[in-house]
Order: C-alpha cells, then structure tokens, then sequence
C-alpha cells in the first residue's frame, strides 16, 4: 500500500510539473511607479527626507556628513541643466565614488589602487570618512522610510491580489521588482521569494539550488533589495562575510539592515559598499552579490522565455534592465509587451509634440512603435495599442489599470501573438 501511494504521488509530481512546462510565461516587471499609489515615497520625498535628517543628525555633523552632503548638491545644482532635477540617488552615486579618490594605503597592492585619482584631484573640501558615513546615512534613511511606508498603505490590496491571480491562472507567472516594499507579497504570500516560504522567527539563508530547480514557480524577486533582507549578527553557521540574509518579519530586518564591515571589490581599484537595499547610478556593479545576482541571472532567461511581458510603473531609467527588456523585444517574433504607466492625458496627445527620455526609452529600447511615424491606434479611453499589434500602453496609472481588467481583456485579444 505504502509502495502505491509512493507511485501515486510519483506520478501526480511529474503531471503537475508537465502542466507547468506546457503553460505558458508571463514576466511582470514592477517600478516605482507601481508603489506610489500605495504613498511608498516618491523620488522626490525621499530626497526631502534624506536632506532632512542628515542635516539634522549629531554624528552627520561630527563627521563631516552633513557638510559632504551639501557640497555635493550644491555642485551637482550649478553642474546640471535643471537644479531641481538632483534627487538622492546622484548624491549617493557622487559620495560613494568619491570616497575612492583619495591617496591609497602606502604600499597597496596594485588591485587595490583606484586607477582614476591617478589623473585627477578632488577640489572640494571632503574626506573618505565623511562620504562613506553620508553614503550609510543614506541607505539608513531609505530603507527605515520604505519599511515603515508597507504598514502605512491606504488603498486595499485586493485588485492587486486579483490580478496575480488571474495570472497565475493560465501563465507561469515570474514577477521582478526593482522597488523595496513588499506590497506584492502582502497581495500574493504564497511568492516564491528565493527563501523559503515560512514564518520563521530568525534569519533564512537563500536557496541556492531551488532558487533554479524552481524556475516555473510563482515568483517574485526584488531585484534592487528589499525591507525584508538584512546582513544577521551573529553571523549564522555556514554563512559568509556580507551574505544576505531574508527577514520574515520586516522590524527584525530593520535592526539587521547595515553592514560596516569589507566592501566588494571592483577591477578599478576601487570598491562596492554592502547593502541591503541598491541605490545609486551603478546598480549593475551591485546587482553582482548574493541573492541580486541571482536575480538578475532569472530575469534574463525568464525574459527570453517570456510569452508576455509586463512592465508596471517603470521610468526606464535602469538602464540594465532595459537592456534584457530590448533582447526580449528583438526576437522574431517579438515578445508582446504591456507597458503600464501614467501621462497626463492620453497617451497620443500627451506625446504628440514632445518625447522625453521614457518615451525615446519606451521606442528605441521597448520597440514599442505606438507614436511618431508609426503612429498608434487608440483602444477605450486609456490603451493604445501599436500598430504591428506586439504591444500596448495604459496611459492612466496603475490603479485605474487593476480596476480596468474588461479593458486589458480586449487588448490582449487584439494582440497578434496569442497569450
């Protein structure tokens, strides 16, 4: 009897993983712009408190934070064409690379002697303990602020629920983040996250070899970190320097956010701070530590094996992603695309006479021809779909998107290539 029932399950396992296999793949690539509605900060807001409290920190002004901090603003404001334009990931992006330009240890060895201060000289005012301390304070603020915004969400999670649902009902349904909430996983727990799925009161180390093996399971994955990963102290057995630890509770997390210990070399010479949340211009050079690298790795094959895509909320301003975005979107025949995000007006007169960098992005890098001379054909009050019928952009946020489902309906029916 035992052995039957051993055969049963054999058999179940291995129809359950054909029907998988037979499904077809949905990638779901969620942006800021997803967040918002739910009042995670905005680029804006978070800049504004960033300002604030390092101006208003004690050990800010004791090491030199705060005076690094507006040193570097007020050059990158008399530097670039709009002042207003410079948020806290340039600022980061500034503070942690010059903290590299200044003399190396006497008598390093030459891997570990940035190559750039060779040809150049620091003008202003600062010093290596004062930038890094700035970039600490940084990621500090940005990860207490985006925790605390996932208890403060006015809106119901259900549409959001319903729509991965509906998803993951005919499509393998493999879901990417670059933002650091954890809203998806409070609309769908049951997400695979590269950790195991559990309540568990301590740490949990990421599965290396499942994260693989369980390449057709319901996923999502914060590309960028999360308010649920952490660096443990003690370090559990059988960890190294630096692993990323999961957090099933988000104020655990939070004690365990920072690392002050090594950094991450790069070949220049130079090096990568650890973090648990990735901000800054450089994001690739940091995408390349335990569980983002991972991540990264997933969302190229998934992208390339995709029968739709979904991109949620994206300005394109990251560029990396675009990149796999672009591959996707250049096979023959392309992987259909839905680009979901917010104009003010529709999306034909809104970009009638001018195209800024998303939509050049969205063009160029997508392949979404649904303007200029390939114009684009108008669907209800909000989508327009592209003429070659491969994609198709809602113009009135993500919100009103969830509570359209009719619409997305009829638009994936007008696609040329079945989904």
């Amino acid at each position: 009897m035992k052995r039957e029932v051993q055969k049963l399950a054999m058999r179940n396992a291995h129809r359950g993983h054909r029907e998988k296999n037979m499904m077809k793949r949905a990638v779901l690539l969620f942006g800021a712009g997803a967040s918002v509605e739910y009042k995670a900060p905005s680029t804006a807001a978070i800049t504004a408190e960033i300002e604030q409290q390092v101006m208003a920190d004690d050990w800010m002004k004791a090491c030199g934070g705060d005076t690094a901090y507006q040193a570097i603003k007020n050059r990158l404001q008399s530097y670039l064409l709009r002042p207003d334009d410079v948020n806290f990931e340039q600022i980061y992006h500034c503070a942690h690379e010059l903290s590299y330009s200044f003399p190396h240890t006497e008598g390093a060895m030459n891997e570990f002697r940035p190559l750039l201060p060779a040809f150049t000289t620091l003008t202003e005012p600062l010093d290596a303990r004062a930038l890094r301390a700035l970039c600490g304070k940084i990621t500090d603020v940005i990860y207490s602020q985006f925790s605390a915004a996932c208890d403060g969400n006015p809106l119901s999670l259900a549409p959001l629920s319903a729509f991965i649902e509906k998803i993951r009902r005919t499509h393998v349904t493999r879901i990417y983040t670059t933002n650091y909430d954890d809203f998806i996983l409070q609309a769908a727990p049951d997400l695979y996250t590269g950790f195991a799925n559990v309540a568990a009161a301590g740490p949990q180390q990421f599965e290396l070899r499942k994260f693989w093996e369980r390449s057709d399971d319901a996923s999502v994955f914060y590309l960028h970190g999360s308010v649920h990963l952490g660096f443990p102290h003690p370090m559990p057995q059988g960890s190294e320097i630096g692993d990323l630890f999961w957090f099933h509770a988000r104020d655990e997390a939070r004690k365990h956010a920072r690392f002050d210990g090594s950094d991450v070399s790069r070949m220049d010479g130079t090096q990568i701070m650890r973090t648990s949340v990735l901000t800054g211009l450089d994001k690739l050079s940091r995408l390349q530590q335990r569980p983002m690298s991972h991540y990264y790795a997933g969302l190229a094959a998934d992208l390339m094996r995709a029968d739709i895509i979904y991109v949620i909320g994206s300005g394109l301003t990251d560029l990396h992603l675009n990149s796999w975005l672009h591959e996707a979107r250049s096979l023959s025949p392309a992987v259909p695309l839905l680009f979901v995000d917010y104009w003010n007006g529709h999306f034909l007169e809104a970009t009638a006479f001018d195209a800024h960098r998303k939509e050049i992005l969205l063009f160029h890098e997508l392949r979404v021809h649904a303007k200029g001379p390939y114009d684009g054909v108008r669907v209800g009050e909000h989508w327009t779909l592209s003429p070659d019928g491969m994609s198709a952009i809602w113009d009135n946020g993500f919100q009103s998107f969830l509570a359209a489902q009719d619409e997305l309906d009829d638009v994936l029916v007008r696609l040329k290539c079945k989904t």
